[in-house]
């Protein structure tokens, strides 16, 4: 028997690692194409895609030019489905440590739906 429930309740909810380590805030939650269904790939976590929700990417980006920062940035993690220990009212428990989370590259290209 299968679960349900609303994906959009899962952003803003804190991670907690195995080791009881805060990780942070579920910022977005990531989906892939398979087939002609979407599942969910796993939760982000980290500031650059709240920034880019709250229109402040750009802002900060030439911020970063402007005092030469180069290679400084904060990396955003993807934490995938598989390792999702349990979901909370609150809170997000993992199966793996933090070092097991992936640093992930986020796509700045928008969304453009499949063409039909």
């Amino acid at each position: 028997m299968s679960e349900l429930f609303q994906l959009d309740l899962l952003v803003g909810r804190r991670v907690y690692d195995v080791e009881g380590r805060k990780l942070g805030r579920v910022d977005e939650i990531r989906l892939v194409r398979e087939g002609d269904r979407y599942v969910v790939e796993g939760l982000l976590i980290g500031v650059n895609g709240l920034a880019e929700r709250l229109g402040v990417a750009r802002p900060l980006e030439r911020i970063e030019e402007r005092l030469n920062l180069g290679g400084w940035h904060v990396e955003d993690h993807i934490i995938y489905w598989e390792q999702i220990d349990s979901i909370e009212e609150k809170t997000i428990r993992l199966k793996v440590r933090w070092e097991e989370i992936q640093t992930v590259q986020l796509d700045s290209q928008p969304y453009s739906p499949p063409e039909r």
